[in-house]
């Protein structure tokens, strides 16, 4: 609780100096840190999600149809609404079991999604950002000689 109360004063205070025009060297600093380290979440999060649904064999009517979702999503979280209906993560766990990816990551992702992770997703898979994924060789067992 005490962590909650002091990211909370420190969001306050982000906020007001912001409106001011002025962040002291501190608080700078704390929110480059935390702008970086969501940064790297949000992409994390986008190349994870997109790859497994790769990986897992998604058509690209689904990846077309998950795209639209996001589209959506984001849209409804600028307006400080819920980012999916009920009927939409019911389609996001189909797309999801049709790749061979588990419901409760679909569940997880739908109430972790945010607009930033939205947008960095969206990105993807419009083409305007590759993902790289490292294909690596599983060794199989070698024959042992005698």
């Amino acid at each position: 609780m005490r962590f909650l109360g002091s990211f909370t004063k420190f969001a306050e205070a982000v906020m007001e100096a912001a409106k001011k025009g002025g962040l002291s060297r501190l608080h700078l600093k704390k929110l480059e840190l935390l702008l970086t380290n969501t940064g790297k979440r949000n992409l994390t999060l986008s190349k994870g999600i997109l790859t497994a649904l790769d990986v897992g064999g998604a058509s690209q009517k689904d990846m077309e149809k998950f795209g639209e979702l996001l589209e959506r999503a984001n849209a409804r979280l600028v307006n400080d609404r819920k980012p999916f209906t009920k009927e939409e993560e019911a389609e996001i766990s189909r797309i999801f079991d049709r790749a061979y990816i588990s419901r409760r990551a679909a569940r997880w992702m739908t109430t972790q999604m945010d607009g930033l992770v939205a947008e960095e997703m969206n990105e993807f898979l419009k083409g305007r950002k590759v993902v790289a994924v490292k294909k690596e060789t599983i060794p199989g067992k070698k024959k042992r000689t005698v």
